[in-house]
């Protein structure tokens, strides 16, 4: 009695870590995928294959279905890669843990118990995002930079025959933003970790279309949304209004020629080359309004000053400013724009001083005389 009472106590404690360990099911594939345990050993999935907690699952050509014991459904589509992180599950209070990370691909997820009772340790992630679950399906795209596309989805069941949909509720947040999704097939986009998710989107497409095709084209609403997005926060950056911009207000060559006064017989027509005068005007007066409305803020000009015949040029890592005073006095300098300087000129005649790039922390002087 005693012998087969402790045979019976083996064998449980023989059997409970297998049992432990199945945490759910390949329910369906389609193609070749592979599931790479913790210790290190690798396994050619199919249908009824088990999965445990820290599987890494990858597909190729291929995509397959997992059913967990709490019966959240994760969908893996083609050259996709899913990381279970932890998988807690008590059948009798229908609580747990989950945590999933969506590393590459396209990946759908459906909610199941743990989600509905113990929604507050649920986690499901991507490189630059994490997605808060109020019971409720989504797909997650990720492509090789992290870049994630969250769009939410309708739950569908059939019941007696009718096919009846609901929709909850996500929260996708990054490390400085989150926004809410609580219609179908709205989204959001977040690029980086330290990046906003990108506002709420309504998109016009169904179920079919979400797939590893929205790495290579995102949906037409996301991607004017985001060239928005990106427009305003490049006019907040550089804090310039471009409508209020003077320099579109300045005829550059009337600027150029005003103090020139000559008649016809001053000047030599078989001497000059007019066409070439004229291109190098209009170029120095687009190089002047392009540069100007990006260095507005430092105050700095490139091109050459009409005024002066000082020529300043961003030519990184370094600048380049020189002048040519007609007269043989030349000069051209190139200096590292890691630095600060404050330039003071003398070619014969003329003189200019504190001409300043940077913050002027070295003193240059340069002295040219017949």
């Amino acid at each position: 009695m005693q012998i087969s009472t402790l045979l019976k106590a083996t064998s449980f404690l023989l059997l409970t870590p297998v049992c432990f360990a199945s945490i759910g099911e390949v329910l369906q594939q389609k193609g070749e995928a592979t599931i790479e345990r913790k210790g290190g050993d690798t396994l050619t999935s199919d249908k009824g294959v088990g999965v445990e907690s820290y599987d890494t699952v990858k597909t190729k050509k291929g995509r397959l279905a997992i059913g967990f014991v709490d019966d959240t459904r994760v969908d893996v589509t083609e050259n996709s890669k899913l990381v279970i992180d932890e998988f807690v599950y008590d059948p009798n209070t229908s609580t747990g843990k989950l945590s999933l990370k969506a590393s590459f691909g396209t990946i759908r997820y459906a909610s199941g118990q743990i989600a509905k009772n113990s929604r507050q340790d649920v986690k499901i992630s991507t490189p630059t995002a994490v997605i808060g679950v109020r019971g409720t399906d989504f797909s997650m795209t990720v492509d090789e930079t992290g870049n994630s596309t969250i769009i939410l989805l309708p739950s569908c069941t059939e019941i007696a025959g009718e096919r009846i949909c609901v929709v909850g509720e996500i929260e996708v947040s990054s490390d400085v933003g989150t926004v809410i999704l609580n219609q179908a097939f709205q989204a959001t986009v977040v690029e980086t970790e330290k990046s906003k998710p990108l506002d709420p989107l309504k998109l016009n497409i169904d179920e079919s279309m979400i797939s590893n095709l929205l790495i290579i084209r995102k949906p037409v609403e996301i991607e004017a949304e985001d060239e928005r997005q990106r427009a305003k926060e490049l006019a907040d950056f550089l804090g310039i209004d471009f409508l209020e911009f003077e320099e579109l207000q300045t005829d550059f060559l009337a600027e150029q020629t005003k103090d020139l006064w000559m008649t016809d017989l001053d000047i030599d027509y078989l001497g000059q080359n007019y066409l070439a005068d004229v291109l190098d005007l209009l170029n120095q007066a687009l190089a002047r309004l392009m540069r100007g409305a990006l260095d507005a803020k430092e105050g700095i000009q490139y091109g050459k000053d009409p005024e002066t015949g000082i020529e300043l040029y961003d030519q990184k890592p370094d600048w380049v400013i020189r002048r040519d005073d007609g007269l043989g006095n030349f000069f051209e300098l190139r200096l590292n724009q890691s630095y600060g300087y404050n330039i003071n000129m003398q070619q014969g005649d003329f003189e200019y001083r504190d001409y300043q790039l940077g913050d002027g922390q070295n003193e240059i002087d340069i002295i040219q005389t017949q």
